[in-house]
C-alpha cells in the first residue's frame, strides 16, 4: 500500500481543483461533479471564475444534482448524471434529506423509483404547457397530476405538494434545468433540456464515482456516501460500482483509495502556492475530508457552519481563515479573518480574488479588510 502524506493530498488537490493564481485553469474536473449553487446565483459561477478567469458559458447548466441541491454542470453531462442518481429505493438516503416519507412510502406499496419516474413524467408534461415555471408554479400544477401518496400534507405550506426531495430529484430525471432570473436574485425558473439517451445506473456510478474521487483525492466509501447523501450501506454499493479501478493508500496511515491512473499526480503534485478566496459550498470545501483538511475542530466549526458557510481563505493551499462580505457605499467590503496573523505582502495577493468577488457581485469596487 502507497504511503501518502497529508502535504500530497492538499497538493493533488489544490491542483486538480484548478486553483493556481492566475485563471485560465480548466474547469472539468469541478464540473464532473458540480459547483454547488447557494444561495442560487451566488456561489457557483465565482466559484468557476475564480478557476477559470469567465463567467460560466452556454455549455454549462444548473441543475439538481448531488443531494438535491443546485449544482453547475457541462450540460453534455446530464444524460450520466441522471441515470447516476436515479435512487430506486428512497431508504438508501440518508434520513437527514427524506426524512420517514421513503419508509412510509414503502410501507404503503409504492417504490422511491417508481414514484420518481412518475413525478418526472408529470414535470416533463406540465414543462411542454407552461415552459418556464418557477418552483412553486411547477409543484402546484404537478402535484394534483401524480400519485396522492407523493404528496404528503406540508403543515409549512398549508398545501398537499410533491415531497420537497422527491420533487427536486424528479427535475433532474425529467430533464429541468434552473435558469436564474435576472430581475429577482435567489429565483430562478425551471426549462426543459433536450433529453438524449442515458447510458447504464452502472456504467454511469463508476463515472460518477470517479469524478468524486479526481475531485476529492485519497477517499473512503463512507466520504462518498456523505457527499451524495446515502446511507453508509447505500454508499458502499455505489462505492463497488468503480471498485475495480481502485488503488489503495495509507493516508496518515489510514487506508484510502484512488484511481490507480491518478496516483502519480496524487503522489507528484507541485506544493500549492498563493492567497485565494474560495467562496461559501465550493467544491474545494464540499468535496474534502474534513477532519484531515482542517485538522483543528474550532476551525472546522468555523468553515463548515450548520447553515450560512462562510467563504473560505486559502494560504499555500491550507484553509487559514473565513471571509464575508457587505455592500458600502456602491462597493463591497471583503471581511477575511485569519486563523493566524496573515503579514501585508500576504494579505495583498488576496486583492485579485476580492476584485472578482466584488465584479461577479456587481459591486463597483472591493476593499479587502483582514482581521
Amino acid at each position: 500500500m502507497i504511503p501518502v502524506t497529508r502535504a500530497q493530498v492538499l497538493a493533488y488537490r489544490f491542483a486538480a481543483h484548478g486553483l493556481a493564481p492566475g485563471g485560465g485553469a480548466a474547469p472539468g474536473t469541478v464540473l464532473a461533479t458540480g459547483l454547488q449553487d447557494y444561495p442560487p446565483g451566488r456561489s457557483a459561477a465565482l466559484a468557476l471564475r475564480l478557476r477559470t478567469g469567465a463567467p460560466p458559458g452556454p455549455d454549462t447548466v444548473l441543475v439538481h444534482g448531488a443531494r438535491g441541491a443546485l449544482h453547475l454542470h457541462r450540460a453534455a453531462d446530464l444524460p450520466h448524471l441522471a441515470a447516476a442518481l436515479r435512487v430506486a429505493d428512497g431508504r438508501d438516503l440518508l434520513k437527514q434529506s427524506i426524512g420517514e416519507f421513503a419508509a412510509e412510502l414503502a410501507d404503503d406499496g409504492l417504490s422511491f423509483g417508481a414514484a420518481l419516474d412518475a413525478v418526472a413524467a408529470a414535470m416533463r408534461a406540465e414543462t411542454a404547457e407552461q415552459p418556464a415555471p418557477t418552483k412553486g408554479e411547477l409543484s402546484a400544477a404537478v402535484s394534483p397530476r401524480v400519485d396522492p401518496r407523493t404528496t404528503p400534507w406540508c403543515q409549512g405550506c398549508g398545501a398537499a405538494h410533491v415531497q420537497d426531495q422527491l420533487f427536486r430529484m424528479a427535475t433532474l430525471q425529467a430533464g429541468l434545468v434552473a435558469v436564474l432570473d435576472p430581475d429577482s436574485p435567489g429565483r430562478f425558473r425551471y426549462r426543459a433540456a433536450d433529453v438524449a439517451p442515458r447510458p447504464a445506473t452502472a456504467s454511469a456510478r463508476a463515472g460518477l464515482v470517479r469524478a468524486f474521487l479526481a475531485a476529492f483525492g485519497p477517499a473512503k466509501p463512507a466520504h462518498l456516501a456523505s457527499w451524495l447523501g446515502l446511507a453508509p450501506a447505500a454508499g458502499r454499493r455505489w462505492w463497488d460500482a468503480a471498485a475495480d479501478g481502485l488503488e489503495p493508500v495509507a493516508v496518515e496511515g489510514a487506508r484510502h483509495w484512488m484511481p490507480a491512473d491518478l496516483l502519480p499526480a496524487l503522489q507528484d503534485s507541485p506544493a500549492p502556492a498563493g492567497v485565494r478566496l474560495l467562496p461559501p459550498y465550493d467544491p474545494l470545501t464540499e468535496l474534502a475530508d474534513r477532519p484531515l483538511v482542517v485538522p483543528d475542530p474550532a476551525r472546522r466549526r468555523a468553515v463548515w457552519r450548520p447553515a450560512a458557510n462562510p467563504g473560505a481563505v486559502l494560504v499555500d493551499g491550507e484553509v487559514a481563515g473565513v471571509w464575508r462580505q457587505r455592500r458600502e457605499r456602491g462597493g463591497l467590503v471583503v471581511q477575511v479573518e485569519t486563523f493566524a496573523p496573515l503579514p501585508v505582502p500576504r494579505r495583498e495577493e488576496a486583492a485579485a480574488d476580492a476584485a472578482v468577488i466584488a465584479e461577479e457581485s456587481g459591486a463597483a469596487d472591493a476593499r479587502l479588510v483582514v482581521d
